[in-house]
């Protein structure tokens, strides 16, 4: 990770890709059990998953904020501060959990209220119960892989994601349908899985596995080492809050637009959206660490280096499953629509995912944009313009849903070219000011 930049982030981005991608099959497979069980179940969990990425919030960004600066400690060979970041971030996540489990669960049936999605009010309870019970496990997972990636240890990181996602594979059809849990199931497999593996990855650390090392004299529990952490850690959860509270208020306008089968329209064909983009998070997830260290190193020449590769290859990426995805449009939809109730809207389907694959290179490029600066530790920076997005797009969602579902998505397109474009141009000139401001001009 201290080395040549370029062959440091494919080192860690494709055993990252490959994780994310299990990750995002596991997805598909969720989705494709739960479909089974009616279009009111597939609305159902379209509707509440915001909630459970509002969970998921706490734990990526305390992995962000420990990848970033235990890295950064790291290419300054300050191993005990490293190892005292890694304790400390442990001790937020469990914090985290305990509000977190709090505040969802007295919030879960105003927001459902909100959303006006009374009529599917009790699968959307069932399904987000389980998260709540087990935000802990949740958090501790996203934290977990994140010091994993501190150190460059790809692999392991990959093996605790694709763990995650295989034990949610094989326990689905077991408590879906086999012990007859319904979404209910579904939920409990998620959090079983990511028990599964979040321990295996604590078991690495407990062992002295690794090049981080959390025994007693780690436990430095103190508020200069968390305010460390919560630095990039706390924009970048403020930024999967903001997404997520957008997300579950642009559901109203969805609703108000196509009712709560709209919903469903919008979401299921972002499964795929989502899977495009896999490269790009992998990719993100390589240049915190790899650029952090060697802003730790005073290596400017490599950080820009590193930033130019990752956007040059995230371009080609994009641009290619953009293509694929529009070609193959109607088969793939084909996925989620061998019931009578999803066949009816298999047209409607093809025709969102095929606007899309619009959106993809610009959101690419937003999720890259975001991770550059969150190593320059300017995660405030990636918030704020992600609370102007969102502020934008539920105004344009609020307009578009007077005419029709199909405005409401082209608004959407509209503002990820904006997003995209935005983050990244504010990425390389905050990377530009900070190499002028350290007296390395040549860098620049």
């Amino acid at each position: 990770m201290l080395g040549e930049p370029k062959r440091a982030i494919r080192s860690l981005a494709v055993p990252l890709s490959v994780s994310y991608l299990i990750t995002q099959v596991n997805m598909f497979v969720d989705s494709v059990w739960t479909t089974s069980l009616g279009s009111s179940v597939a609305s159902a969990i379209a509707t509440i998953t915001p909630i459970y990425w509002m969970i998921m919030a706490g734990g990526t960004g305390l992995g962000v904020g420990a990848s970033s600066t235990i890295a950064y400690r790291l290419g300054q060979r300050n191993n005990q501060k490293a190892n005292e970041l890694a304790a400390n971030v442990l001790f937020l996540g469990l914090v985290v959990s305990v509000f977190a489990s709090v505040i969802v669960f007295f919030a879960v049936d105003p927001v459902i209220t909100l959303m006006g999605a009374g009529d599917i009010r009790s699968e959307c309870n069932d399904y987000v119960m389980p998260y709540i019970l087990m935000s802990w496990i949740l958090i501790l997972n996203g934290i977990v892989s994140g010091l994993l990636r501190a150190e460059g240890a790809g692999r392991k990181s990959m093996i605790v994601l694709a763990l995650t996602a295989i034990f949610n594979m094989i326990l689905d059809p077991v408590l879906i349908y086999g012990m007859g849990l319904g979404i209910y199931g579904a939920a409990w497999a998620t959090s079983l899985a990511a028990l599964a593996a979040t321990v295996l990855g604590l078991l690495w650390y407990a062992l002295d596995k690794m090049q981080l090392r959390l025994g007693r004299d780690s436990f430095v529990i103190t508020k200069s080492n968390m305010m460390e952490v919560l630095q990039v850690g706390a924009p970048k959860t403020a930024e999967s809050l903001v997404n997520n509270t957008t997300n579950i208020l642009q559901r109203i306008f969805i609703i108000m637009g196509a009712g709560t089968i709209g919903v469903m329209l919008y979401n299921l064909p972002w499964r795929f959206v989502g899977l495009a983009v896999v490269p790009i998070e992998a990719l993100g997830a390589a240049v915190i660490p790899v650029c952090s260290a060697a802003i730790g190193q005073r290596r400017y020449d490599k950080m820009f280096e590193g930033m130019r590769y990752s956007a040059k290859l995230a371009l080609t990426i994009l641009v290619g499953m953009s293509v694929f995805l529009f070609i193959f449009a109607e088969p793939l939809m084909s996925l989620f629509t061998y019931s009578d109730s999803m066949l009816e809207q298999k047209d409607r389907l093809v025709w969102t995912l095929r606007v899309y694959c619009l959106l993809i290179p610009p959101y690419g490029f937003y999720i890259l944009g975001s991770s550059m600066l969150q190593a320059l530790k300017r995660s405030l920076l990636a918030t704020e313009i992600m609370m102007a997005w969102g502020v934008l797009k539920l105004i344009l969602f609020f307009i578009a849903c007077h005419y029709s579902f199909e405005a409401i998505i082209y608004a959407l397109v509209f503002m990820h070219f904006l997003s995209g474009s935005v983050m990244m141009t504010v990425a390389f000139r905050t990377a530009r000011t900070k190499a002028r401001e350290a007296g390395v001009l040549s860098a620049v």
